[in-house]
């Protein structure tokens, strides 16, 4: 079905206030967080815990609008990136800036990955950028003058394409999703002789400005590039775009060739995202920890030093050890190269991360609904902070034994979902199919080790 055909929505798209006026309404919202996080910070390690979901913005920020980014993009695309503030600051930016060509090493990848490494590893674990609602409002300041920065420089759309650091996350998830936007008629696209949504002439208009991620809407073949920005779509004299319906997964089953930065990416992700499932139940979570601590009891590491090689084992070594030695046994089963055998194995995980991400996303969000009266009360959360460290306030963690059941049972359906989708990939997908039998079985098993860790935590965590 295409969306686009719905009454109202073609007028919507084609205004030349879409999506300028969302992304404006977005911009003074994340001015407001920004405003609400700045100068609240402490350096009591307890009172942390607490100002993470006491203080209002650093509440929304992470506990709400993060979740919700991640849910948007394996349920609807990059639709985020339709109102995302950063691209409308790194377009303005764009229009007075030099508009120099963008290196090659941008263009690669890495520096997405890059990026999003520093902020794991510095920015989260190590900072806590995360629970301090002043880092919190500083990490977003960080990312507008970056992006702002970068339009000063580079041309087009530098930040959105080749530096965000959530790029490569919202693209790979958005493969995913049941929605994609390309060319309704491809013959039309063809016989266009003004090519509109590509020409030169039109890269900084206001409204109808031609791509400036580098796509041609007649050849898109999935979904990871595209930002559902819908410049293209008042650019084309024809209105030949559409926003279709489909089956998910739709692109791991027509070739997808991941890229070796996005699969570096998916490493780190895939770290990541095993520390957020098991951090939630002790045993997994003391197991997970045994090492870098230690690590670091060893070599008497302490403070941010410690955090810092936590996070290094955590998301990089932890990861890579699993990673690599799937991928190393499928070569010896296999005349394939080892980036051909981690392009497919990358995509095996994929379904499996993104449920973890789902299942973390539902927590974070529904075991913060006690705190949203103290915070509406007191936006800075300080005083009710302090307040619940000395007993004056008791936070109900539970939303009763129903909704904590039905929520379980969601959980455990999720990763069912997962297992289904990669057996799904697993036996459908050409990048897989390419491999022999005995390669396909290690890169099998290496899937069911990774979807088990999951299971087992969540079973053990949530019943």
């Amino acid at each position: 079905m295409d969306i686009i055909k719905i009454k109202g929505i073609r007028a919507l798209l084609s205004s030349r206030w879409f999506p300028l006026v969302l992304q404006v309404m977005t911009l003074a919202a994340f001015g407001l967080l920004i405003a609400g996080g700045i100068g609240v910070s402490t350096d009591d390690a307890n009172l942390t815990k607490e100002l993470r979901n006491t203080n209002l913005a650093n509440l929304l920020v992470w506990c709400y609008w993060w979740p919700l980014i991640i849910m948007a993009a394996i349920l609807l695309g990059r639709i985020w990136c339709t109102a995302c503030p950063v691209e409308l600051a790194s377009y303005l930016a764009s229009r007075i800036g030099l508009r120099l060509k963008v290196p090659r090493l941008f263009k690669s990848g890495w520096v997405i990955t890059i990026f999003y490494a520093l902020i794991l590893i510095i920015g989260v674990h190590t900072l806590e950028i995360h629970r301090i609602p002043n880092r919190m409002a500083m990490y977003l300041l960080m990312l507008f003058t970056v992006a702002v920065i970068t339009g000063l420089i580079y041309e087009k759309r530098a930040f959105c394409s080749y530096i965000c650091p959530v790029g490569h996350l919202l693209g790979l998830y958005a493969a995913i999703a049941p929605l994609e936007w390309r060319a309704d008629d491809t013959s039309i696209c063809k016989g266009c002789r003004t090519k509109d949504c590509i020409a030169k002439r039109n890269r900084y208009l206001l409204a109808g400005r031609s791509c400036t991620s580098n796509l041609y809407p007649a050849t898109i073949k999935d979904n990871r590039d595209c930002i559902l920005c819908t410049q293209c779509f008042k650019a084309c004299p024809f209105g030949n775009l559409r926003l279709s319906t489909r089956p998910p997964l739709v692109d791991f089953f027509r070739g997808i060739e991941l890229r070796a930065a996005q699969i570096g990416f998916i490493l780190l992700l895939s770290g990541f995202v095993i520390y957020e499932i098991l951090s939630e139940w002790p045993v997994s979570k003391t197991i997970l920890t045994y090492v870098p601590n230690y690590i670091d009891n060893a070599l008497r590491i302490t403070g941010p030093l410690a955090a810092y090689t936590s996070a290094a084992v955590m998301f990089i070594i932890f990861p890579a050890c699993l990673f690599l030695a799937v991928v190393a046994l499928a070569r010896r089963k296999s005349d394939v190269s080892s980036i051909t055998l981690a392009k497919g194995f990358a995509l095996l995980l994929l379904p499996t991360m993104a449920a973890a991400h789902l299942i973390k996303a539902i927590v974070k969000m529904t075991s913060r609904f006690s705190y949203w009266p103290y915070a509406i009360s007191d936006p800075a959360g300080i005083e009710t902070a302090r307040k619940i460290l000395d007993k004056e306030i008791v936070i109900k963690q539970s939303l009763g034994s129903v909704f904590d059941a039905l929520i379980s049972f969601a959980f455990a359906g999720l990763l069912v979902i997962a297992l289904g989708a990669t057996l799904s990939v697993f036996r459908k997908s050409p990048n897989i199919n390419r491999f022999g039998t005995n390669a396909k079985v290690v890169l099998f098993l290496g899937m069911v080790i990774y979807w088990g860790i999951f299971a087992l935590t969540v079973f053990g965590w949530r019943f």
